[in-house]
């Protein structure tokens, strides 16, 4: 990260900056810029801060419909919670969370959580799992374009990518491999590739995070949603929910921006603007000014997401759900893309003696899901869920979300889209387009996004002479 300016610096010149859009990426640019000393408005076309991160409580069911929960590799978000008095507020998963399985042959098959289970785990066969530890043995690529599953198919085999690959890449971001760029999609696994020679060696070698205030996976209490609540809250009147940015228009001091909806005037004007924006909405703004990077943002796809909650009892399934989830290779018969036993992970987002499961479906491998009545989407839900853990399954709880391009998708070409955009903007440092498309599309990843994006624009303008 940067180094961050004086405060005074852009307090005592009256610097404004202005974040558009109020997910987690832009809440984290304006509490950033606003710890730097500008004026900060961030403005949000709908009625509520956080994006996708969101949270309903329904009679006793808590229920995400974004992510829903955090790993301990994210240093910002937990400082972040810790700023704005939520740092007491993580809840470590159940020890069992360790255990993820995959569909396999009508079955749910274990991912060994550690290699000295490899042998007793049927998710690959005998041969697809000698095959994937011989991954220290194969030799380095080269540094052209690859996708995700030419490098999985390359360094563990043709099994571990048929099943591993093609079902964590829809946990992930509801892609397909063949499509997804591996640089843009999962940057460490090049780098360790390339620095150790093998994936498996990075990732033993990588130093595990230490003082996190949760073990394995972890979440807020109250829901995910809490913490952009929290974040929106402390912003203040710096935060303008219900007001659209409709144009942006360079000016002689800087930038002018045209507003719609709650805010009192019609325009403002600032000296920096951070576009925390889905891409295709940060290019109709940006077509009058940069064309070519409006181009590049109007190229990348976006994956739609379905998620059904089903609450059920238990003691009505021949299998019961114990451990993180499971996820669906394409070939495997089941209509869904994974399936996350939300209180199996974290209790009390159900009722006592109830059970919650979050169902994923759509995504770049069915896209019309998103346009199925809710009524198709709960059975097809519910069917999937009694191949599983049986007929007794009767839900007693449903509710349906649907997230229409949700995901930004980084297929092949997508790390020249983002060169050119970065190239294009840089005689303008004081406009940056920042988000899940631009870094990474963890909460993480956008989280130091919008932060990074904030400190080249205060820096930018901390800069400018007198």
């Amino acid at each position: 990260m940067r180094s961050v300016p004086t405060p005074e610096i852009l307090r005592d010149r009256g610097y404004s900056i202005a974040v558009i859009g109020g997910g987690i990426t832009g809440l984290a640019a304006a509490m950033q810029a606003r710890q730097s000393g500008a004026e900060v408005h961030l403005f949000e076309s709908s009625s509520r801060p956080g994006g996708w991160i969101r949270t309903t409580h329904e009679d006793d069911w808590i229920l995400e419909w974004g992510p829903h929960s955090v790993l301990p590799t994210s240093p910002t978000l937990i400082r972040l919670a810790e700023q704005v008095g939520l740092g007491d507020s993580w809840r470590s998963a159940r020890k069992n969370a360790s255990k993820r399985y995959i569909w396999r042959d009508n079955s749910l098959r274990a991912l060994p959580s550690n290699p000295l289970l490899i042998p007793f785990s049927r998710a690959l066969s005998p041969l697809g799992w000698a095959r994937l530890v011989a991954e220290p043995l194969i030799g380095r690529g080269g540094d052209e374009e690859e996708s995700v599953r030419s490098f999985f198919r390359r360094r563990f085999g043709v099994e571990a990518c048929r099943y591993l690959a093609d079902a964590m890449v829809a946990g992930i971001s509801g892609g397909i491999p063949e499509q997804l760029e591996l640089n843009s999609f999962s940057p460490r696994l090049k780098e360790w590739e390339q620095r150790y020679g093998s994936v498996l060696m990075g990732f033993l070698r990588s130093p595990r995070p230490t003082g996190v205030p949760f073990q394995g996976t972890g979440t807020l209490q109250q829901g995910m949603e809490s913490l952009p609540s929290a974040l929106a809250l402390e912003l203040g009147d710096r935060f303008h929910p219900d007001t659209p940015v409709t144009a942006v228009e360079r000016s002689k001091n800087g930038w002018k921006l045209f507003l719609d909806g709650a805010y009192p005037t019609d325009t403002i004007q600032v000296d920096g603007v951070i576009m925390a924006l889905p891409a295709f909405v940060a290019g109709r703004l940006l077509t009058p000014c940069f064309p070519r990077v409006a181009e590049a943002l109007n190229q990348i796809p976006y994956a739609s997401m379905t998620l059904v909650q089903i609450g059920y009892d238990p003691e009505s399934c021949s299998k019961r759900p114990d451990g993180f989830g499971f996820l669906v290779p394409r070939d495997q018969g089941l209509p869904i893309l994974g399936t996350i036993w939300s209180s199996s992970i974290f209790p009390w987002r159900a009722p006592d003696t109830k059970s919650l499961a979050t169902i994923f479906l759509g995504g770049t491998r069915d896209p019309g899901v998103v346009d199925e009545s809710d009524r198709l989407l709960v059975d097809r839900a519910i069917s999937a869920l009694q191949s599983v853990h049986g007929q007794g399954l009767i839900p007693v709880m449903t509710a349906v979300g649907k997230a229409t391009a949700a995901i930004p998708q980084q297929c092949l070409g997508h790390g020249k889209r983002v060169t050119t955009i970065r190239s294009e903007l840089l005689s303008h440092p004081e406009l940056v387009v920042a988000g899940g498309y631009m870094d990474g599309i963890s909460l993480e990843s956008c989280a130091r996004s919008g932060e990074d994006a904030a400190l080249q624009v205060v820096s930018h303008l901390a800069s400018r002479q007198e």
